[in-house]
């Protein structure tokens, strides 16, 4: 049992549930001065403190939401109520909560109206429309996700010439709440597209000081896995390792269901093709591949993309001119035949990777550093 609990600590999550609430105003205070040689002090309640916010703060060193996993429920501290002489209550401390970059917030309920009860709400399915209230890429980016309260006022400020001694104050009021999916799509300029053991780790290992699992078998990705290219001239790049996709992925077979989301932040996909397993039509997985991202998002078809045919040094030359010529006659396109394993052809893909990441990317307008709030 205590291996099974280590496991799923060290699980990936890229897709989690919380519930959040931020804190309750102070109440403020009834209170009348009654100092000496003070007879006619009159009222002197503080107000209440406001209550604290729930924040979201994007750091760059964490990689995924697992933090979340066996702690949903996040709540910020209430504000403290007003005393007397006039002195306000203590604001409630905010609740800064961390998520990597790349984090979309949806909010699962807005019409809920948080009572004392902790219940989740279930996470809705795949497909189903959720509420997008906020996103989450650059480092340091903050996100109030729930408000705090306002501190209720004290009977100071009721204070009037025809009511000189008020006997009443505002209660604070309650904080915003309610319950939110975050999910993960990772950042990064390059995304492998492929079926398993198609040797996208492989070559992710050859480009990158990235270290994702490899083995002579299917799905030995298990999450996704981000790695840096540093070019001589000091230019750099960011490529991603997703698990491989089978027909039926959008449909949520195999695991690229789970993953797909991981590639819509890519400027430039790479289409990954076993050239080695004669059992694999290159056309039919290219296609295949195709349809899946399609059927997916059908803007995950706009974005440029390279093909690459992998581990040609298992191919003969004589077979590896007849795939190539029959890729180019059947589809009207042409791969770029490497081998990760060996890195022959790295060098061309890594140029042919940055010409077209440099020639197509958009320039994207800088986000502000805190959002606003829900309403």
């Amino acid at each position: 049992m205590f291996f099974s609990w280590v496991y799923l600590i060290k699980m990936f999550t890229d897709y989690v549930r919380i519930l959040a609430k931020a804190g309750k105003g102070g109440n403020g205070c009834i209170s009348f001065c009654r100092e000496a040689f003070r007879p006619h002090g009159g009222p002197d309640g503080g107000d209440g403190g406001k209550g604290g916010d729930v924040i979201l703060e994007v750091n760059p060193q964490l990689s995924d939401l697992s933090h979340f996993l066996f702690s949903p429920h996040q709540f910020a501290e209430d504000g403290q109520p007003g005393k007397g002489q006039k002195r306000k209550g203590r604001d409630g401390k905010n609740l800064k909560l961390e998520v990597p970059p790349g984090v979309v917030v949806y909010q699962l309920d807005p019409n809920q109206i948080f009572h004392s009860s902790r219940d989740l709400l279930p996470i809705p399915k795949p497909g189903e429309p959720m509420k997008k209230i906020g996103e989450l890429i650059e480092p340091g980016m903050r996100f109030i996700l729930c408000k705090g309260g306002k501190g209720g006022r004290g009977n100071f400020q009721f204070r009037s010439p025809i009511n000189q001694s008020p006997r009443y104050c505002e209660e604070g009021e309650e904080g915003q709440s309610g319950q939110f999916l975050l999910e993960l799509k990772t950042i990064a300029d390059v995304g492998f597209v492929g079926l398993p053991n198609s040797g996208k780790s492989t070559l992710l290992r050859q480009v990158s000081d990235a270290k994702p699992k490899t083995a002579p078998y299917p799905f030995t990705t298990l999450k996704p896995h981000v790695g840096i290219v540093n070019f001589d001239d000091g230019y750099r790049m960011s490529f991603a390792d997703i698990p491989g996709l089978i027909e039926g992925a959008h449909q949520g077979k195999g695991l690229g269901f789970y993953f797909l989301r991981h590639i819509e932040r890519s400027h430039l996909l790479v289409y990954v093709l076993d050239l080695a397993d004669p059992f694999l039509d290159p056309v039919q997985v290219f296609y295949t591949l195709r349809n899946e991202l399609e059927k997916y998002s059908k803007e995950l078809l706009k974005k440029p993309f390279l093909i690459v045919g992998n581990k040609v040094d298992l191919v003969a030359a004589e077979s590896l001119n007849h795939k190539s010529l029959d890729f180019n006659k059947r589809t009207g396109l042409s791969f770029l035949p490497i081998s990760a394993l060996k890195a022959q052809g790295i060098e061309l893909f890594l140029d042919s990777c940055r010409k077209i990441f440099e020639s197509t990317k958009k320039l994207i307008p800088s986000s502000p550093k805190v959002l606003s709030p829900l309403p």
